[in-house]
């Protein structure tokens, strides 16, 4: 199959995008970037600071941002929604915040007592929720966004750091990518491997396709597992890989 295309953040402030060729757009930061989210027509890009602040890049269109909030916890991650104009963002306590037509359906705070560090939030296909894991594999469910297990319920998490989770396309599984390369499958979803069964690698991102998915590391190489396409990198620039989508 063809892929669609995928975003990198390096740590030198560029955002780079790969597709039939590779763009690329020199940032200008206030604060130190966290997380991008790529919007559903694949050509823009959303960009999320320590501070709060979002730029939008290409199609992307900013609705607002954090920086007028008093913030008890730091922003970890922002999504776009895949069903409209509008994005979600949560900080590390797993509070959300909703902008444009990205619906409001509770944070971890909500419901939740002594959870771990929030790392990720992703929306379901329709947009009508959301899932939230953490630091440890723990899955938070919102909305339509189905539960199928927890990342505890397969092994012992003491020593695990997830960085990235993606659910299979129709919410039937997901996958959970953990710092050293493992990657984890819970519910439906096709599991092809990891890197981390070639050896230990500081893995930063999951981009999750039908038919399989790219793990990518923090030097800015890409691992493509089942029927996807590896489509460029940022390896051999200099440049560390700070975040994906």
């Amino acid at each position: 199959m063809t892929l669609r295309g995928y975003w990198m953040l390096t740590s030198d402030d560029r955002l780079l995008h790969f597709h039939d060729d590779v763009s690329e757009v020199d940032l200008d930061l206030a604060a130190r970037p966290v997380s991008i989210a790529v919007t559903r027509d694949g050509q823009g890009c959303l960009v999320l600071e320590s501070n709060g602040r979002i730029q939008g890049y290409g199609t992307a269109r900013v609705l607002g941002d954090l920086t007028t909030l008093d913030l008890v916890a730091r922003p970890v991650d922002i999504v776009a929604s895949p069903a409209g104009v509008g994005y979600w963002v949560i900080d590390s306590e797993g509070s959300v915040f909703s902008f444009g037509n990205a619906a409001f359906l509770d944070g971890v705070p909500q419901v939740a007592e002594r959870s771990a560090r929030a790392v990720r939030i992703t929306p379901t296909s329709s947009a009508d929720g959301y899932w939230i894991v953490d630091v440890r594999g723990g899955v938070h469910t919102f909305g339509a966004a189905a539960f199928h297990g927890a990342l505890a319920d397969q092994r012992s998490v003491d020593d695990v750091r997830i960085v990235d989770f993606a659910p299979e396309a129709n919410g039937r599984g997901y996958l959970f990518l953990d710092c050293d390369g493992r990657v984890y499958a819970a519910g439906e979803v096709d599991y092809f491997g990891s890197p981390a069964d070639l050896g230990r690698v500081d893995a930063v991102g999951l981009i999750n396709r039908p038919g399989g998915y790219l793990v990518i590391d923090a030097r800015g190489a890409v691992t493509a597992f089942g029927d996807v396409a590896n489509l460029g990198s940022p390896v051999g620039s200099g440049a560390t890989v700070v975040a994906v989508g």
